[in-house]
């Protein structure tokens, strides 16, 4: 499976698919490879898996995207979005910073029980939430256990995850040699979930020696010393510690505890806060600060909503959830600045006495708001290389959006841009658009002087008419 690399990401040629472009290559495996990539209109940093269809592994990529579907837990990697092409599926994910457990372990040697604690009690957790939702990893190991920028864990990688029922069990074995139960070895059938307890009590092991409790020349020797089930007790390991670690590589799988046990058990009672973690709702409301920024990228208000509403993880609800993560990372503080007002339709001459003249601006830059968006999106800009997206439809309900200050080279939509201001949308016509080289305020005082001879004009006809209508005489 992907394998994070220890070392500092290799550098390979840039590619782009849709609105990521591709860094460099930071993990691979057996049915693919990772790399590094960052989303072009939020400037986020992800994690790219390229699956390669083949005929051998169709079967296998639908079921590990259905299950990457699903889960939404604190200590599991974040599904962003699925790109389907002809040969290959992009999955986007969240960037786990600081790599996997593996090389994480190997550089400090091996951590101090409180710390071990922590991560074990995460790692636990997501397990748990995994075997509630009926879902067996089958592939808990090290490299698949990654560290976000804070340090806590994310479980990755369902490739081998399969569903289960209670009781189930399942035949075909799967995953590391070193991480294998005794089960597998016999090629007896054997419960998904008891898998994953063996794995955990593997991983327990490691991260509290640096080692592997079973480990041998080739898988013969590793074959021989599961089944016989003997290991070295790390000494330095608090007791309730080794009783956990006892009850985790039990040789017979109706010995080993379940999740909602070990989760029970005395020695992780000071970290017992990190068990409790809720599935973390999908969103169900836009939240309107997102909306505003997503309608200036050129996205439709029902297209987010209908895209979140049915997990589609499509290309509008992977940008709203990683602007939410943005959100997130930011406090909420995304600074939104002023739209220049919009220039009202030309006056017919039974309107001009009632018309006002706009009040002249300088070409200055528009002023901000004092606001609640972060700075890292006062800079959103459309790329000239996405593809183009729809203005907002004249027909929706009034929304108070608002549009960022942007690039006026770039457009949202070729024929039309699409303006909205306190709920209302105006549409400007291709003729009407302003240049790029001339300043917005300089355009609108144009417009206001081409206003002011056409009022002149109208005023002198008026004028010429009445006195034409004053000089007839009445029929006698």
């Amino acid at each position: 499976m992907a394998q994070y690399k220890d070392s500092s990401v290799s550098s390979v040629k840039e590619e782009i698919i849709e609105q990521y472009q591709m860094k460099a290559l930071i993990g691979h495996g057996t049915y693919g490879q990772v790399k590094q990539a960052y989303h072009r209109l939020t400037d986020t940093k992800v994690a790219v898996k390229i699956l390669r269809k083949v005929k051998s592994s169709e079967l296998r990529i639908k079921n590990e995207v259905d299950i990457f579907k699903t889960v939404r837990h604190k200590h599991i990697i974040r599904l962003y979005q699925v790109i389907e092409k002809e040969e290959s599926v992009y999955l986007i994910m969240e960037l786990a910073t600081r790599g996997h457990l593996l090389a994480w372990i190997r550089k400090s040697s091996r951590l101090c029980e409180d710390e071990a604690r922590r991560l074990f009690t995460q790692t636990v957790s997501a397990v748990h939430y995994l075997h509630q939702n009926k879902i067996a990893h089958r592939d808990l190991k090290p490299n698949n256990i990654l560290l976000d920028n804070e340090g806590n864990i994310k479980v990755s990688d369902f490739g081998l995850s399969t569903r289960v029922t209670w009781g189930q069990l399942v035949t075909h074995a799967c995953g590391a040699v070193l991480f294998r139960p005794p089960e597998m070895f016999l090629l007896k059938c054997h419960d998904g979930c008891k898998v994953d307890v063996w794995s955990l009590g593997i991983l327990l092991y490691f991260i509290i020696t640096g080692k592997f409790p079973f480990e041998g020349r080739d898988a013969i020797q590793v074959r021989s010393q599961v089944l016989k089930g003997r290991y070295g007790i790390p000494y330095h390991l608090s007791a309730k510690g080794q009783n956990l670690l006892c009850q985790l590589l039990s040789v017979d799988p109706n010995q080993r505890p379940n999740t909602e046990q070990i989760m029970e058990h005395p020695w992780l009672t000071p970290f017992k806060e990190c068990l409790v973690c809720a599935n973390e709702p999908w969103p169900n409301k836009l939240d309107p600060i997102i909306l505003r920024v997503m309608c200036d990228m050129g996205y439709h208000p029902c297209d987010i909503q209908r895209s979140i509403k049915d997990r589609t993880f499509n290309e509008a609800m992977g940008t709203y959830l990683l602007v939410k993560e943005k959100q997130n990372q930011t406090d909420s503080s995304i600074n939104l600045k002023k739209v220049p007002p919009t220039v009202p339709p030309c006056p017919t001459p039974a309107e001009l006495s009632n018309f006002r003249v706009p009040i002249k601006r300088r070409a200055s830059l528009p002023a901000r708001l004092t606001s609640t968006l972060s700075p890292e999106f006062q800079s959103l800009s459309v790329d000239k290389q996405l593809p183009h997206k729809r203005g907002l439809s004249a027909t929706l309900p009034a929304i108070p959006l608002c549009f960022l200050q942007r690039d006026h080279s770039a457009s949202i939509d070729p024929g039309q841009d699409s303006v909205v201001s306190l709920g209302c949308s105006f549409f400007i016509s291709s003729s009407e658009r302003f240049p790029p080289e001339q300043p917005h305020d300089e355009t609108i005082t144009s417009k206001v002087k081409k206003r002011s001879r056409w009022r002149r004009v109208a005023s002198r006809i008026a004028t010429i008419f009445h006195r034409i209508c004053f000089c007839m005489r009445a029929p006698k």
